[in-house]
């Protein structure tokens, strides 16, 4: 990176289910990121921005929370989703 334009915005391409997994994810395991002591301030903060991020991602495309069972249904298949869904680390 020549040039270090931290405010430049980045675009990336991400299916739906990952999106949505990814928030889920980041809003429900990390909401709470006190116990991370190993954490800076500025990544907790990375994180947390990331999950502002994909949540308006999410609404953008059409996805609002719904009643608890439907909920649980559309993560249970976001979950199916990723499981087809190639990650270098793990492949």
């Amino acid at each position: 990176m020549d040039a270090e334009d931290f405010s430049k915005e980045a675009s990336i391409k991400i299916p739906l289910g990952h999106l949505l997994l990814a928030w889920e994810v980041t809003s429900d395991k990390f909401s709470d990121l006190q116990p991370y002591d190993s954490l800076s301030n500025e990544e907790k903060r990375a994180i947390w921005g990331l999950a502002d991020l994909l949540e308006k991602s999410l609404i953008e495309n059409g996805v609002t929370e719904t009643p608890k069972p439907e909920w649980e249904a559309l993560i249970n298949r976001a979950k199916e989703f990723m499981k087809k869904v190639p990650v270098d680390f793990l492949d």
